[in-house]
């Protein structure tokens, strides 16, 4: 692979979130007294937490939501969270190659500059793009988009790696090139994620790829 530019997802590409991910929307909905909507998680997981809430919860501002939801990730990030099996590994091979990275995440800045430092690889990025201030989510370019022109990189050489599909598919249909990353949480088949990738690192693969 010939890569000049990287951009990272963060949950489910680099750390092992998405099991928590998984389940907070019934988790926060039940600590708040609601009863969980059929398929709540996977709502929250395949559209993301703004669309989420305008479908589940519109009647509770989203500030208040958010808050709630990071309040109950906050424990598992700083309890249970890991990088996931041959990050690190990979990180310091593309440092070793001068290829530039950022991040661009769902994750609000004061978590993803949490858990980073926690995880001790925040270093390896030269900027964080979160969906919140960018003003769009994944299911829109834009915040690839952003975090190409700040690496100021050849679009034919940078890739977005990413774990969700919608995100994923993002890309596929803006000729955003994009690595597909194996996690275990997603609803579709690995044949699916990988059919619109450019390149897709499965489970035994360890973040293993050629860089030209």
């Amino acid at each position: 692979m010939k890569i000049t530019g990287a951009i990272f997802d963060m949950d489910g590409t680099l750390i092992n979130s998405m099991d928590y991910w998984a389940i907070v929307a019934t988790e926060y909905l039940k600590s708040i007294g609601v009863e969980p909507p059929k398929d709540t998680d996977r709502d929250y997981l395949e559209n993301g937490m703004k669309s989420w809430h305008e479908h589940t919860c519109p009647n509770i501002p989203y500030e208040e939501v958010s808050r709630g939801i990071y309040a109950i990730m906050d424990k598992y990030y700083t309890s249970y969270v890991s990088l996931k099996d041959g990050v690190l590994e990979m990180l310091e091979r593309l440092k070793a190659h001068g290829v530039k990275m950022c991040l661009a995440t769902a994750t609000d800045r004061f978590m993803v500059e949490k858990i980073l430092k926690q995880l001790g690889i925040f270093e390896y990025f030269s900027a964080i793009f979160t969906s919140k201030e960018v003003g769009l989510g994944k299911r829109y370019p834009l915040i690839y988009e952003k975090a190409r022109e700040f690496l100021d990189t050849d679009r034919e050489t940078t890739y977005v790696f990413e774990d969700a599909i919608y995100a994923i598919k993002t890309c596929h249909q803006n000729g955003i090139k994009v690595v597909g990353v194996y996690d275990e949480n997603s609803f579709v088949s690995e044949e699916e994620v990988a059919s619109l990738c450019d390149y897709y690192l499965d489970k035994k693969s360890k973040y293993q790829f050629e860089i030209e």
